[in-house]
């Protein structure tokens, strides 16, 4: 016993004492939610003096705190939305109904609409059918089997969420990278210093070109993301005496040639740094080279996977009726360049208000009808059975409500509201005066120079912290700083919007960089490489036909117009 207890002293003494600098570092690491979540209300207190504050700071005090808390992902995204539904009524800002009613409304409904349209795709496994008949129709070396992917993946992604067109492309990658694997062309995972597996510079390629696709996908239409409906919203809370500026129709004539202008430059630098593209005699065009035995696999695989689909069925033929329909129907509401069907809906009950009916009340009655049309014909059994064993079981409808509840991220739905409650309390209490009279000063720079300011501030913010977070806290901003030096808010609100989506080098921005990260096991560092060239030239191509090309979607865009007053 007494050797044993000299056993133990002795470990004791031998284990090597904790210093300072060391706690600290572990305290952070450990610790780093608990300390924002305690720090942040109180480094901001400067903003509440001199007391007694005013609403302005309050509203102030709220944003930067939900700022901080958004960015750290200290407490959940959607609980630190409820702070405006905490401070406001306990600051006089706003009374409780007032705060409330900013987390339903018209903008709410129809991105909760979109999420549930884009959720029946998933479930008849209509985007699965899409990606192999991509693949098969591109071809089987590694440039076409890549382009296959980004178009498919940039085209899902118009219209579901950026994170399910990513996580889509998962399991088909694999697919195909095993093939390859198994022909001894490529490995799909290396070994690091550490002895861990890591993804090899083409398994990088692979998974970032989905995620990437479907990060600019999402810029095509207002719903192929939330930050589009977001600062959409945003715009309309704070002008509300303003035209329906971001139609359909409008959003995808500037929003698809630019989606398609990024999707040719990201794919050029991928295929470029790591498929050896431009270089035949680089050792990296040598170690991708796919053999025609390779080729021959890689198409048996997917021919394979692909006849496991079956036939198109009834319930993906009930989709895309529904869903496709409902997309003609969100383009031809109100284009402004002709009359739409909400327009003459408006003229026949002589309301002069083209947006009397919203794309909100279209994807209502759709999501209903997806509820109570059936997925499949065998209920007609019904009307011809003679037996009670000839009637047909329980007949699924095309979307599944506890499917659909089980899957549907609801907490987006807060992220929402919380930021259109901060805009208008900002607008509310003069707070967005007292930042426009702060950024004064860039009055004298050209125009041209402001908006790449903003593009390239946004991008690197929105690496950082949630996409619809940053929008929520920069787009208000941004339309304060464009009406303070006489632009059009629509100009800056679309410069700060679309560039809140472009997340392209760390996974913490998206959840889309998320998922290939974790599936793909690629290091944090390898993303940054393989994401930087697409940063630079959707830095360069925003900015550019922003300036150029946005005049011609918005004709008034370089006035300011008289719904700002």
């Amino acid at each position: 016993m007494l050797l044993q207890f000299l056993d133990t002293l002795r470990a004791i003494k031998e284990e090597p004492r904790i210093y300072t600098c060391a706690k600290i570092k572990l305290f952070a690491k450990l610790h780093y939610r608990g300390t924002v979540c305690v720090l942040a209300p109180i480094i901001f207190i400067w903003l509440l003096t001199p007391f007694p504050p005013q609403p302005y700071q309050w509203t102030g005090y709220c944003i930067a705190i939900m700022a901080a808390y958004w960015v750290s992902e200290c407490i959940p995204l959607a609980l630190t939305s409820f702070f405006p539904i905490i401070i406001f009524p306990f600051a006089g800002v706003s009374s409780t109904g007032e705060v409330c009613r900013s987390y339903f409304n018209d903008t709410v409904l129809m991105f909760l609409g979109s999420l549930i349209l884009a959720y029946s795709i998933e479930q008849c496994g209509l985007h699965k059918r899409l990606a192999y008949i991509a693949i098969r129709s591109f071809g089987y070396s590694h440039v076409n089997l890549l382009l296959a992917m980004c178009v498919v993946t940039t085209f899902v992604s118009m219209w579901i969420t950026n994170t399910a067109a990513a996580t889509m492309m998962v399991p088909i990658i694999f697919a195909v990278l095993k093939v390859f694997e198994d022909q001894k062309l490529l490995k799909i995972y290396d070994t690091n210093s550490d002895g861990e597996k890591v993804a090899s510079d083409i398994t990088t390629c692979y998974f970032c070109v989905a995620t990437y696709s479907a990060t600019i996908g999402g810029i095509g239409t207002l719903v192929g993301t939330a930050t589009n409906l977001v600062f959409k919203g945003l715009l309309s809370s704070t002008y509300p005496k303003a035209p329906e500026l971001l139609s359909f129709l409008k959003f995808s004539a500037f929003g698809i040639p630019l989606m398609i202008i990024l999707d040719i430059f990201m794919m050029l630098y991928m295929l470029i740094l790591y498929v050896g593209c431009c270089r035949p005699r680089s050792a990296t065009a040598k170690k991708t080279k796919v053999s025609p035995e390779g080729m021959k696999a890689a198409q048996k695989a997917v021919n394979e996977n692909y006849a496991k689909l079956g036939r198109l069925t009834c319930w993906e033929g009930m989709v895309i009726l529904l869903f496709g329909g409902a997309m003609l129907l969100f383009f031809f509401r109100s284009p402004q360049t002709f009359k739409g069907w909400g327009d003459l809906i408006s003229d026949y009950f002589e309301l002069n208000d083209t947006k009397f009916v919203r794309d909100s009340a279209l994807a209502a009655l759709v999501v209903f009808l997806m509820f109570l049309l059936p997925s499949n014909i065998s209920i007609c059994k019904n009307f011809t059975a003679k037996f009670h064993e000839d009637f047909p079981k329980r007949v699924r409808s095309v979307l599944d409500w506890n499917c659909l509840t089980a899957a549907l991220p609801y907490s987006f739905v807060f992220l929402l509201g919380g930021g259109f409650a901060l805009s208008d309390a900002a607008k509310k209490t003069g707070l967005n005066e007292k930042i426009g009279e702060s950024l004064q000063s860039l009055k004298s720079l050209p125009n041209i120079w402001i908006l790449l300011f903003v593009i390239i501030f946004v991008v690197l913010i929105t690496n950082l912290g949630s996409n619809v977070a940053v929008c929520n806290v920069v787009t208000p901003i941004c339309m304060t700083l464009a009406k303070e030096i006489g632009r059009n808010p629509l100009w800056y609100a679309l410069a700060s919007g679309l560039s809140s989506s472009f997340c392209f080098m760390l996974p913490v921005g998206t959840p889309g960089n998320l998922v290939v990260q974790s599936a793909a096991k690629i290091p944090t560092i390898k993303m940054v490489k393989a994401g930087l060239g697409p940063t630079f030239t959707t830095i360069l191509f925003t900015w550019l036909l922003l300036y150029f090309y946005a005049p011609v979607i918005w004709s008034d865009l370089a006035t300011l117009p008289e719904w700002t007053s």
